[in-house]
């Protein structure tokens, strides 16, 4: 069984970056985060692909989390907020 007050500090940490930028929309935040965690972390998650198009095949990726532990994501989180309030 997870542990259930996670998901309290998860939320938490998410409002807290979502207030310091209200114009992006909820999953552009979690879309950007994705990107930052990624590029940081030896671009976990990214999946590359090939796109069957009638003029072509075109190579493209895409980021897949379903994985990812809630601990990372937390203390990924967490280092978000700390980096923006120092």
């Amino acid at each position: 069984m997870r542990e259930k007050a996670r998901i309290e500090r998860i939320l938490s940490l998410l409002q807290i970056i979502w207030q310091q930028q209200p114009d992006v929309r909820f999953s552009q935040l979690i879309s950007n985060l994705q990107y930052i965690y990624s590029a940081q972390n030896n671009e976990y998650g990214k999946r590359k692909v090939i796109e069957k198009w009638s003029s072509g095949d075109i190579e493209t990726s895409y980021l897949d989390f379903f994985y990812l532990e809630d601990d990372k994501w937390e203390a990924f989180l967490k280092s978000i907020v700390e980096n923006k309030e120092s």
